[in-house]
């Protein structure tokens, strides 16, 4: 059990030096420190309620500079070991394949929780400041832990995307298909609560859809609600917070569904002939 640890560290420790080597959270500093400096110079067009604005912003770039780093050097990495037959070297010693999985996995988690504390350290400075160059009546609170609760959901869920497309690129060979279909998986995770409420809405107008609503019940236990994890609107927000069983519910729901991906990404590539 030691020994397997210590080779999936060696392996982390090896992809978050490359990631390190390659400047693959660089760029996406550099573009965080430029929206948001950007939002210092144009939230004065927001005519009201600048706070919630502005830690929605500051959210969302997050969540933008997070899926670019999965959807991008995340796919590349994972097919670059297949295209260069880097996973022969790696499977050449002694460390099994799931092994692999769960070491690319943490190296890619690490540079991922590295790219959000920065992230997480810039966006609180950017709204102290804002809240302290408007009136209180346009910003009247910053709450620190829905702050920080904010980002642990927004964590949970890159960790949740990152599990899937390792699942992904064992399935499938290239990582462009491997990009395209883990956008799918994310797409669909986005619109189901849309549709959910659509159908709910035409049963409350008597135009029950049975057969519909229990396709999309089936189609939640298959692709997650990210919205159970969005916590954003408690950053500036007086309303009382939820209740603490529930969001434990949630974030133990979603290392659940992390921890079934990585296993059935574990069992695909133990099964999966690589040439």
């Amino acid at each position: 059990m030691i020994g397997s640890l210590k080779r999936i560290a060696a392996l982390a420790h090896l992809v978050l030096l490359d990631g390190l080597r390659r400047h693959a959270l660089l760029g996406l500093i550099v573009l965080s420190v430029v929206a948001q400096a950007g939002a210092l110079l144009f939230f004065d067009f927001i005519p009201r309620d600048i706070g919630r604005a502005s830690s929605d912003f500051i959210l969302s770039l997050a969540w933008l500079s997070g899926s670019i780093f999965l959807f991008f050097h995340g796919v590349q990495v994972i097919g670059l070991d297949e295209e260069r037959k880097v996973i022969y070297s790696l499977l050449a010693r002694p460390i099994s394949r799931g092994e692999y999985v769960l070491g690319i996995f943490t190296g890619l988690a690490g540079l991922l929780l590295l790219l959000n504390l920065l992230l997480c350290g810039l966006g609180f400075g950017t709204l102290l400041i804002i809240k302290q160059m408007v009136p209180p009546v346009y910003f009247s609170q910053l709450n620190t832990l829905p702050y920080l609760l904010a980002w642990f959901g927004l964590i949970a869920m890159e960790l949740m995307l990152l599990s899937v497309i390792l699942l992904f690129s064992g399935l499938v060979r290239g990582s462009f298909p491997v990009l395209l279909i883990s956008l799918s998986f994310y797409a669909i995770c986005s619109g189901l609560p849309v549709a959910r409420e659509a159908v709910s809405q035409r049963v409350l107008q008597t135009d029950p859809q049975p057969i519909l609503e229990g396709v999309l019940r089936l189609m939640t236990a298959v692709f997650p609600d990210f919205d159970r994890l969005d916590f954003k609107n408690m950053i500036v927000s007086s309303a009382p917070q939820p209740d603490p069983s529930l969001m434990l519910a949630n974030f133990g729901l979603t290392v659940s569904y992390v921890g079934l991906f990585l296993w059935l990404a574990c069992v695909v590539y133990q099964r999966r002939d690589l040439q």
